[in-house]
């Protein structure tokens, strides 16, 4: 599905192509997420990783990509680098070089420390990113400046909650598209999302979707079950 002339979701997965760039792009994989709720005393079987490089695998047969760029939050946890992150993060960054000219990174506010990973793996690190027509940050924060251009930001998770007839909910990822924005959903195969069709917009954890008309962006749901599907204008939406 095109989000606008040079935009394409890569059905059916939470990730975008943008031709006029020639580069893939995605936000918020949190890996080590497994590894660090077990150390809390949570068990969850350890199929993130794999998924995911699943997912990437399939991403590039369908797209021939110069460049990836990561919009953030690759790692878990806030700390220091842990054994389980360490481990994923550096088979991710082997994995991307080995198949694209260049891998960028943004840095999200869960990456603390990650520049020790990106130097040795060759992967180029930013606070924010202008390419071509786009801005690209992670959203945890406000760019640096005024913003003339397309801007591209992730950390928000967003999804949508439906209800069936008798009450049961299911939460789908989804973008958020507008006229000069674009939210990205997690890529995270855990990361359940941020139901932004319930939360008010006070309490949206990105300081810059607190300060636009939310309710006017697109929303286009995507899952591998049903592809991507636009639901129209996220006020037709509030529960």
């Amino acid at each position: 599905m095109l989000i606008k002339k040079d935009i394409e979701i890569i059905e059916p997965h939470p990730a975008i192509y943008i031709s006029s760039i020639n580069s893939i792009l995605i936000a918020d994989l949190h890996l080590g997420y497994e590894g660090i709720m077990a150390e809390q005393g949570v068990f969850l079987p350890k199929i993130q990783f794999k998924k995911e490089m699943e997912a990437l695998e399939d991403i590039i047969s369908k797209k021939d990509a110069e460049r990836i760029i990561l919009l953030g939050d690759v790692k878990h946890e806030f700390s220091e680098t842990s054994y389980h992150e360490f481990k994923e993060v550096k088979d991710l960054f082997i994995f991307l070089k080995e198949r694209f000219k260049e891998v960028d990174l943004i840095k999200g506010n869960h990456d603390n420390y990650i520049f020790y990973v990106t130097s040795k793996y060759g992967v180029n690190l930013h606070d924010e990113l202008e390419i071509g027509d786009y801005f690209l940050i992670h959203g945890h924060k406000y760019p640096s400046k005024r913003i003339e251009r397309f801007l591209i930001l992730g950390h928000e998770h967003p999804a949508i909650a439906i209800y069936d007839e008798i009450g049961v909910k299911e939460k789908i990822k989804c973008f958020l598209a507008g006229e000069n924005i674009l939210v990205m959903p997690a890529f995270s195969y855990l990361a359940s999302g941020s139901e932004v069709n319930i939360i008010p917009r006070g309490e949206l954890l990105s300081p810059i979707l607190r300060d636009i008309k939310i309710d006017n962006l697109e929303v286009l749901a995507i899952s591998e079950e049903i592809g991507c599907l636009s639901f129209g204008k996220l006020k037709n939406l509030r529960i």
